[in-house]
């Protein structure tokens, strides 16, 4: 339905065009960062000044642009204001967020605005006067603040505290004693302040006696700043008569130091669009403490710039300020008149914490020019943010200066570690001094010494390694490698003392994980020279100058190719032998291993050369098959190669075997000879053949008739190796007998080979079951039939039980198809009812049908069956089960069911007797597993009758008839539920957006719906549970357009269990309503909507034409109205009558 969304959308428009930002350009704003005073010499000044440079941080407020300039010995900053927001809506103060259950959040009601730029209190006011300190305000949410978080904030330039008391008359800070006394001790300004709720005169009275009587029990002087705390929305009406009656109380008690807390867009004079309602003449502007936020954060030297609100006695600029780390945030205030700082005495710790440092310097090492600095004992006035440790050498003054960062340590002293080569390599003696960066921001000189460095020569020691004859390989070693001019690289010039130098070869080592530096020398890349190498150890330094270290010498030779060739593996069965090199080594490198391979047949026409693959223990192998050789037999070469790392071949070794080939073998077994089933299995195990075995063949035939029944059986691999085929005689034409089965190969080579043959004897058995008859029961005429011990060599697919009375031939034959059992057996329930109720001898055969779709008789058996004389009468009992109120339905069981003519069908109208038989139903029981029979009535189904119903019990027989069996009677009775209103405006979900569109504008079905479920139910849906399920289970809810079609309805009513009727006339609609069914009806052009815009309502009782209607939009439109009117100013809409109708009801 269209739901009221067109004036909605357009109030939506003008918030969102209130919201936005318009940009000016006209106030400037100076900022600037006080340099530090040190004294020191010219050259370490200079540096100071730059380090300084570097850490100047220009603050701006939010939306102005900074620039700055700086030199070498200066920093100076200006920042010119370019924009600043025109904000027409406030932005919300949290001063406080609430941890129990009975303190307001400090925004709980209130917002405060951002300053309009055109307002003078705003602008920079050069003339305006602001005290040093600020102040900050604390609650319960900041928790414990110890006397040292205090004087850490003092440090920071916080010198007074306003910390809350009160809340109304019930509510009292758990914190404040503390938080009064810690900040005695800690030598701030206490004031105090009490959150307000008053609305009229006796009220503030009762709150300023509530606030003054808890600053009494914590002792505060009567000279206290005390503030009204003033931002809930409901104080504004008489919101001057009401705060004139808080504060003459509190001068009455004893407090007339008295201040007001508010945002500025209460007062008249701000700098606003809008003025507020409280008259600052006659409480004085001086008096108010005025919260206004800029930006989300704005630094205290910013905001002492920015001067808002300076006729004011304060300025609260920011409820964000992280004052305290890890700790809860702060509201920060600039005090204008001194009345919250200038009684402030700060005990801060600077006054016990004197300027100290011990400098001592450790670990000089000249091979690496490196030496420590440790500062321990570290202290300032204003705590330490960075130690930093300007170091110079003597040499050409200060020209290699370096302002070094101390690492803080473990055991909480700090660490630089000063390198000659960051100081030109100088050598001698080095100036080492110390700074401290306090928190305040400003470089206070500490102390100073000196220490001499001086620097070692380079240092290593060669080793040679691995030198291997077989490979013409050596390694270098480099350990203790050290320069005071650091190493960039190692260089190991390298060459033999053959022909002087014209080898030689500049090798670069690489580092190793150990710090050993490593080089390997082949021969082969030094002319394969042997004897003298000579090797030696230079140094690239950091510098970049080539340094010689060491040396030595080592001599070289180099072994011939060497290799041992194995034969194993020789297996004539397989017609295979492997071939094995090991000892493989070669001084030019093993790049690849062959082995040239023939038989002694026709010279080397069966040559092949194979690649040995290299194994995990270092040998190689390779597997020589007499099939790659014409299946030769006899004498075999086999000669050893080796490609070398210079791609050349050498001729290593040779060594020659003998192959032969064995005949092709396996094992014939018969297994699983089965006369029942008519088959047996024939195993082929032992399985070889030189020439490999492609396919194992199994001709089978039996020795009637010769070989006319013959099958080549293909046999299956099985996992374990051996080969299976099940023969079974119905492919053989049923044939008994001597059966012979033959074993053939078909080779690798496409030749099939005759392997060997066996003979089994087949039998066949007939088919076999045995019949046996139980659980005869007189009392129901029933009877089981078992057959068990079933088998059949062609298969059973089916079990069948024909079986008939001896009464009338068989007439009465029932071709039955037993069940199997989970112990194999099948089973049959025979019934005399399905019998014609005969009595007397009954027959029973057994027949099976077999695999192959034929039946075949297997046996027989015949049992006596009697009916007891009880039992050939109607028999049948009524139970009332489940009568339930709540739900208006009740439960008929039928048991003890019987006829003898059977039952059929069982029969149970059903009415109630409100008006005679107007609402019988013929209900047709369902029957259950146990035999029962049984119907669900629902007075729903019954106009909603309650009182006496009358149920009545029949049954069809199986002759068709109807017989008339006995009844009872119920009371029945059905709970009703008030249905709850529920308005689409209520605050808790107006403004929830489904699909773009609020609540508020489009959810009158989900509203309605809700409210019919509810009062139909007993249980409470809420509208947005409704709205939920449409919006994300269907699309019918401001999908295809704002609102919700009439099938939601539906679906909405089917998802909670209910029903729906369509209701086409106002006829319908007056009977549903006298049923006491909700009626859903949508409306256009009314009392309750204008087309386009089209509403859904909810109906609920009848009486002389009338009903009465609950409006989800407007609850003034509730109450009785005329039906006729109603469905006259039904909807046309189409998406209102998806269904055929506007109106429809949801029941049970």
């Amino acid at each position: 339905m269209k739901k009221k969304s067109l004036f909605y959308l357009a109030s939506t428009a003008i918030l969102i065009a209130a919201s936005s930002h318009q940009v000016f350009a006209d106030e400037p704003v100076k900022t600037s960062t006080p340099q530090p005073t040190v004294e020191v010499n010219k050259q370490e000044a200079h540096s100071s000044v730059e380090l300084q440079t570097k850490e100047v941080t220009q603050t701006a407020p939010i939306n102005q642009t900074t620039s700055s300039s700086s030199s070498k010995n200066e920093a100076t900053a200006s920042s010119t204001a370019s924009t600043e927001a025109k904000v027409s809506e406030e932005q919300n103060v949290v001063k406080e967020n609430s941890t129990t259950t009975t303190e307001t959040k400090k925004d709980n009601k209130s917002t405060f605005f951002a300053a309009q730029n055109n307002q003078a209190t705003a602008r920079s006011n050069p003339d305006a006067q602001v005290k040093k300190s600020t102040f900050v305000d604390v609650s319960s949410h900041n928790g414990h603040i110890s006397k040292e978080d205090y004087q850490h904030l003092a440090e920071k330039g916080v010198n007074g505290v306003v910390v809350k008391l009160t809340e109304g008359t019930s509510y009292k800070n758990p914190y404040a004693a503390s938080q009064t006394q810690n900040a005695q001790a800690a030598g701030m300004q206490v004031s105090a302040y009490a959150f307000s709720h008053y609305t009229n005169e006796a009220e503030a009275r009762a709150e300023a006696r509530y606030f003054a009587e808890e600053a009494r029990r914590l002792n505060l002087p009567s000279s206290t700043v005390m503030v009204n705390d003033i931002e809930d929305s409901d104080m504004r009406p008489n919101i001057n008569a009401t705060t004139q009656a808080w504060a003459d109380e509190m001068r009455r008690m004893g407090f007339s130091n008295l201040m007001y807390y508010t945002s500025a867009s209460w007062l008249d004079r701000n700098n606003l669009r809008t003025k507020g309602p409280i008259q600052t003449e006659q409480f004085g502007l001086e008096n108010f403490w005025v919260a206004q936020y800029p930006t989300s954060k704005l630094s205290a030297d910013d905001a002492k710039i920015l001067k808002y609100n300076s006729e004011a006695g304060a300025w609260q600029f920011t409820s964000q300020a992280e004052l305290l780390s890890g700790r809860h945030v702060f509201d920060q205030s600039v005090d204008y008149t001194g009345r919250f700082t200038n009684k402030a005495t700060p005990s801060n710790r600077a006054a016990n914490q004197p300027i100290k440092g011990k400098i001592t310097v450790q670990n000089k090492n000249p091979n690496t020019g490196t030496f420590d600095v440790i500062v321990s004992d570290v202290s300032a006035p204003y705590g330490v943010r960075e130690v930093k440790v300007p170091t110079w050498s003597n040499v050409n003054g200060q020209d290699d200066i370096i302002w070094y960062t101390a690492a803080k340590q473990t055991d909480g002293t700090y660490k630089v570690t000063v390198r000659a080569v960051d100081h030109k390599f100088s050598t001698g003696l080095y100036h080492i001094h110390l700074y401290y960066i306090q928190n305040n921001g400003k470089l206070v000189g500490v102390g100073g010494t000196t220490t001499e460095l001086s620097l070692g020569r380079p240092q290593g020691k060669v080793t040679i390694t691995n030198n291997n004859p077989d490979t013409g390989t050596f390694d270098v070693l480099i350990s203790n490698v050290s320069s005071p001019y650091g190493v960039r690289e190692v260089k190991v010039p390298t060459w033999s003392s053959i022909g002087g130098q014209d080898d030689i070869i500049w090798y670069t080592a690489k580092k190793q994980a150990n710090g050993t530096y490593k080089v390997t020398v082949k021969a082969t890349d030094h002319k394969k020279s042997t004897g003298e190498y000579n090797i030696h150890v230079y140094y690239i330094q950091e510098n970049n100058q080539l340094v010689g270290v060491t040396g030595t010498t080592t001599t070289v030779s180099i072994a011939h190719p060497k290799g041992t060739l194995t034969i194993t593996n020789n297996n004539p069965d397989a017609g295979t032998f492997d071939v094995i090199v090991s000892g493989v080594s070669s001084p030019d490198g093993v790049r690849e291993v062959k082995l040239p391979t023939w038989s002694h047949v026709d010279g080397q026409d069966d040559i092949i050369w194979y690649t040995a693959k290299k194994q995990a223990d270092g040998t190689y192998k390779t597997t020589v098959k007499v099939s790659d050789h014409k299946y030769s037999t006899g004498l075999y070469n086999v000669h050893l190669y080796y490609i070398q790392g210079n791609g050349k071949i050498v001729g290593v070794a040779g060594t020659q075997v003998n192959v032969s080939l064995a005949r092709a073998k396996g094992n014939l077994t018969i297994q699983n000879n089965n006369p029942d089933t008519g088959t047996f299995d024939v195993i082929v195990s032992g399985i070889s053949s030189p020439y490999g075995v492609r396919e194992v063949k199994l001709p089978t035939w039996s020795n009637v008739n010769g070989q006319d029944d013959i099958i080549w059986y293909t046999a299956t691999r099985q996992a374990n190796g051996t080969y299976k085929t099940t023969v079974k005689a119905s492919d053989h034409k049923r044939s008994t007998g001597l059966y012979h089965i033959h074993l053939y190969y078909i080779q690798g080579n496409g030749k099939i080979v005759g392997v060997g043959g066996t003979t089994t004897e087949v039998s066949i058995a007939r088919p076999k079951g045995t019949l046996t008859i139980q659980n005869k029961d007189a009392n129901k005429g029933t009877f089981e039939v078992i057959v068990s011990n079933v088998s059949n060599p062609d298969g059973v697919r089916e079990v069948k039980l024909p079986t008939w009375s001896n009464v009338n031939g068989q007439d009465d034959i029932i071709w039955y198809t037993a069940t199997r059992q989970t112990n194999g057996t099948y089973k049959a329930l025979i019934k005399a009812s399905d019998h014609k109720n005969s009595t007397g001898l009954y027959y029973i055969h057994l027949y099976y049908v077999q695999n192959n779709g034929t039946l075949i008789g297997v046996g027989g058996t015949s049992t006596n069956v009697t009916i007891s004389a009880e039992n050939l009468k109607l028999t049948g009992k009524i139970t009332i089960q489940n009568n339930n109120p709540k739900t208006g339905t009740f439960d008929v069981v039928v048991s003890n069911v019987s006829s003898p003519h059977g039952v059929r069908e069982v029969k149970l109208p059903t009415w109630s007797s409100v008006n005679g038989q107007d609402d019988i139903i013929w209900y047709t029981a369902a029957k259950r597993a146990d035999g029962t029979y049984k119907i669900t009535v629902k007075a729903s189904d019954h106009k909603n009758s309650t009182g006496e119903y009358n149920v009545h019990l029949y049954y069809i027989q199986n002759n068709g008839k109807l017989v008339g069996v006995g009844g009872t009677t119920v009371q029945v009775s059905k709970t009703s539920y008030p249905t709850p209103y529920f308005s689409q405006r209520d605050g808790r979900w107006a403004g929830r957006t489904y699909g773009g569109y609020t609540f508020a504008a489009t959810g009158c079905v989900p509203t309605t719906v809700a409210m019919a479920i509810s009062g139909t139910t007993g249980q409470t849906v809420l509208p947005t549970t409704v709205a939920d399920y449409l919006y994300h289970s269907t699309n019918e809810f401001n999908k295809r357009s704002y609102g919700t079609t009439s099938h939601g309805i539906v679906l909405a009513a089917r998802h909670w269990g209910l029903k729906t009727d369509v209701l086409g006339s106002t006829a319908a609609v007056r009977e549903a309503l006298a049923m006491g069914h909700h009626v859903l009806g949508a409306v256009g052009t009314s009392v309750f909507a204008n087309y386009p815009v089209t509403h859904e309502l909810v109906m609920k009782g009848y009486n002389n034409g009338m009903t009465y209607v609950m409006d989800p939009y407007n609850s003034n439109n509730n109450g009785y109205y005329s039906v006729d009117y109603l469905f006259r100013v039904r909807s046309l809409d189409p998406t209102d009558n998806t269904e055929g109708s506007p109106f429809m009801t949801i029941r049970l």
